[in-house]
């Protein structure tokens, strides 16, 4: 196979080698699909995170500890997320102010984030929150498990365990403002009323559901349907004893205010 080369990847003998002399983070995933979804060797989600995988820890020696890369990761992402970058189009530019909206949004003492993937968000809001308790759940045991011991490391507050959004292990009414931000394009279409269904059932006061406004789903990143403000609205109406507003800030939200509580509160 020849030898593929690109301003942030070389490709050689089926090994991928990174090129972030300026440190990596999460903008790494700007450079996969902006320079190897083209080149036809990302042909889905899973292909994408194994490449993403597969590059952060090879920016570390081989036969390193794969933590000492993930460390690095986490540490240049935190620093850019807590940042914030006005104006820029990047990734994480992007996602420090998706965050930053989610985490004004949030209501009450415990916070629940569904599908944390790395954990950036419940990791910003037991910083900035001290009073916050907060939990982080991802479907892939090895995200979540990776996301508590960097926390732990870090000497952070927030939790992480692994869960399926769809059989979420909380009781009913257990937590004050569940978030569910960037999950549900990664659902098929046909479980999304049973998925903000169940988030609904764990939270007490607010459900806050952030989703990319897409006209086609993007394979790439592993999006299996597309929202519009439309539809966030009509799944909104249907969600019974709660009203709900919609809005677009770097993408499409979604918030559910159960009936008897006070959104101000």
């Amino acid at each position: 196979m020849p030898s593929i080369e690109t301003p942030h990847f070389l490709i050689q003998d089926g090994r991928l080698q990174p090129r972030f002399p300026g440190g990596i983070s999460n903008e790494l995933a700007d450079h996969i699909a902006a320079e190897l979804v083209p080149l036809g060797l990302v042909p889905d989600g899973s292909a994408f995170e194994q490449i993403f995988v597969e590059a952060v820890l090879a920016t570390q020696p081989s036969g390193a500890d794969p933590m000492q890369a993930w460390a690095v990761f986490y540490r240049n992402t935190m620093r850019r997320l807590r940042r914030g970058e006005r104006g820029e189009t990047g990734c994480v530019a992007t996602f420090a102010r998706i965050y930053g909206n989610a985490l004004s949004l949030i209501r009450g003492a415990t916070v629940l984030d569904v599908g944390c993937c790395f954990g950036f968000l419940p990791l910003l809001a037991a910083e900035r929150y001290p009073h916050l308790k907060v939990i982080g759940t991802d479907l892939v045991p090895a995200t979540a498990a990776l996301a508590g011991r960097i926390c732990r490391a870090r000497a952070g507050r927030a939790r992480f365990a692994a869960a399926d959004l769809l059989a979420l292990p909380a009781g009913d009414q257990a937590l004050d403002t569940v978030l569910a931000v960037h999950v549900l394009e990664h659902l098929p279409a046909g479980v999304t009323i049973r998925a903000l269904a169940e988030l609904c059932r764990v939270a007490r006061r607010r459900v806050v559901v952030a989703v990319p406004l897409e006209e086609v789903p993007d394979p790439a990143f592993g999006h299996l349907q597309a929202f519009s403000l439309a539809r966030l609205a009509r799944l909104g109406a249907d969600a019974p004893g709660w009203s709900h507003t919609v809005s677009a800030a770097d993408g499409g939200w979604l918030v559910l205010d159960r009936a008897a509580h006070s959104p101000f509160g």
